[in-house]
């Protein structure tokens, strides 16, 4: 059941091979909390027990996530899905940033459901949204200030142009801590279970109104 009222459009180009969970959190307050990122940390540490000296490719998950990208011709272990390198992160020690509360627990359930999740402030999104294939020369300034080519690639875009993929988002839309109004997405392969998505999704919003407050207004599973 669709329950949108304030995006009036979003939807899936044609053909693409994904399932995506999209929720928007309104009223939220994104103060400073250390605990979503002690629970990043914390699983990390429980991955890399788990998994030391396996390779990425046989963690359960990886496999499915990675057939996302190669859908579209794309070499996973080039140009990581999000939540693959969070999770090599964990297996090779390196930590992880500390950001802010919602981004924090973005990451969190991103390396908990081994899927790529993106977190986006609302106000600076201008509908329809559309997520699609990037076309050429197409590009944005990720989180990393660095230019980011999205050809060929999933995106997430408005009427402005492409601001998120399940690699890195862009800054235009970025959460800060004034941030009040949240858009999510979780990206899954077409072969998930809507049940599993749907749980997942639950769990990535109850989340973040434990610890930012707010409600959710609208939630949909494509």
């Amino acid at each position: 059941m669709s329950f949108w009222k304030k995006i009036m459009k979003i939807k899936i180009e044609d053909k693409l091979d994904l399932k995506i969970a999209v929720s928007l959190i309104e009223d939220l307050k994104n103060e400073n909390s250390d605990f979503p990122y002690e629970q990043l940390c914390e699983l990390g540490r429980e991955y890399k027990r788990k998994f030391n000296g396996i390779n990425l490719g046989s963690v359960p998950g990886v496999k499915e996530t990675r057939a996302l990208f190669k859908s579209l011709g794309i070499d996973p272990t080039k140009h990581r899905p999000s939540s693959e390198a969070l999770l090599n992160r964990a297996l090779k020690d390196k930590g992880f940033f500390k950001i802010n509360t919602l981004v924090d627990i973005a990451n969190w359930c991103s390396l908990d459901f081994l899927l790529p999740i993106c977190v986006y402030d609302f106000s600076k999104i201008k509908e329809p949204i559309i997520v699609r294939k990037g076309s050429e020369d197409e590009y944005y300034l990720g989180h990393n200030r660095r230019r980011v080519n999205l050809y060929n690639r999933f995106l997430v875009a408005d009427a402005s142009g492409a601001f998120g993929s399940p690699v890195t988002d862009s800054v235009r839309t970025a959460v800060e801590t004034n941030t009040t109004d949240a858009f999510l997405v979780i990206f899954a392969p077409s072969a998930t279970d809507t049940d599993i998505l749907a749980e997942k999704s639950d769990i990535f919003t109850k989340r973040i109104i434990e610890l930012c407050g707010g409600k959710v207004t609208e939630n949909e599973l494509l």
